[in-house]
């Protein structure tokens, strides 16, 4: 196995979000440098791609679900996992699939503005709730 140093402040970060991914640091590098690799492999793909079609992604329970958000009809469809392909009739809904399968011993009900992220930006799919 091979070591990168990192200083102290990004390693108590990683192991913060390890702990808050149920992973450990190294899990969060590699999910970090994969996620990277695909938005940069995707980058050309995006072009000829639906322009109301945004994509967007969830982390819950240390895993990261890939979907997209129809800017049109406000549909979520995702993309991998037990749910790759369903398109729910909002995002709340597609979130509630999620945990239901992820988390089934909690009520799913999920405000899923919240849930889902914009992989451009990271930020909540509610800051494109006022554009829609």
């Amino acid at each position: 196995m091979n070591a990168i140093d990192v200083d102290d402040d990004t390693y108590r970060k990683l192991v913060f979000a390890a702990r808050m991914m149920g992973c450990t640091p190294s899990e969060v590098v590699r999910r970090l440098v994969d996620a990277s690799s695909t938005e940069i492999g995707t980058a050309a793909a995006k072009s000829s791609e639906d322009p109301h079609s945004v994509p967007v992604h969830a982390l819950y329970r240390g895993r990261r679900v890939e979907a997209t958000f129809d800017r049109n009809t406000r549909a979520v469809t995702i993309k991998d996992g037990p749910h790759a392909g369903t398109t729910y009739p909002t995002p709340s809904a597609a979130a509630s699939a999620v945990v239901q399968v992820l988390n089934p011993d909690r009520n799913p009900n999920t405000n899923g503005w919240n849930f889902w992220r914009l992989n451009s930006s990271g930020d909540e799919l509610k800051a494109l709730r006022r554009s829609v």
